[in-house]
């Protein structure tokens, strides 16, 4: 199970790392029409910033799509597995593939590793949380979206809370603590109602118990 889960996550990056197709695309546009005199590394870094997101949003909406295509839920509880290692074995390539791009946008584009790292993680485990009920993933996306911007304002209120009551003066570590701080408030609250349907569907057909 867990090389079939590998190989589906790396064909959903794969797919997601197509995009990068259109950097030349891009930047012939831009010199003979748009004139705009973006740099090749410009216009290369922001499609790749983008691949990652669409990859750790994507990846997650179809953690269950294998299940839910081939009807083969019933299969996959049947397995001599606890429910806690299949979701591991789903979601820990799908996770590696994902801490290895963040790793090379921070190596090679100089973005905030502890920062992006965060968001991205945001995107992949509300997409996930989201995806066992919702089987569609433009909606899934969208879901995404709405949670991404309240997470978003939910860190900024907190960061104005923090500059009110001087707390930014205590360290760096302050504006990450509270990135998490969003974060938690808003996974763990998913992650629990996840895991509670999660844990209670059986080998019966998923219509049935629906």
């Amino acid at each position: 199970m867990l090389k079939k889960e590998a190989w589906d996550a790396l064909k959903k990056e794969l797919e997601c790392l197509l995009i990068l197709g259109a950097v030349p695309l891009a930047y012939l546009w831009d010199r003979l029409v748009m004139k705009f005199k973006w740099g090749f590394h410009d216009i290369f870094s922001g499609v790749f910033v983008t691949t990652v997101i669409l990859y750790a949003v994507y990846t997650g909406a179809t953690i269950f799509q294998s299940e839910k295509k081939d009807r083969a839920f019933e299969y996959l509880f049947s397995l001599p597995l606890s429910r806690s290692r299949i979701l591991l074995m789903k979601t820990g390539p799908r996770l590696a593939i994902l801490i290895f791009l963040v790793i090379i946008l921070a190596l090679f584009f100089g973005l905030d590793l502890l920062n992006f790292g965060i968001t991205f993680f945001v995107l992949f485990f509300a997409s996930a949380f989201l995806s066992i009920g919702i089987n569609s993933i433009v909606i899934n996306f969208i879901g995404v979206s709405i949670l991404y911007f309240v997470f978003f304002e939910l860190w900024q209120i907190l960061m104005n809370f923090s500059f009110l009551h001087g707390l930014e003066s205590r360290g760096i570590w302050i504006a990450p603590v509270l990135q998490l701080l969003a974060a938690a408030l808003i996974l763990i609250p998913m992650g629990m109602a996840f895991w509670l349907t999660f844990k209670r569907m059986d080998i019966k057909p998923v219509k049935l118990q629906m």
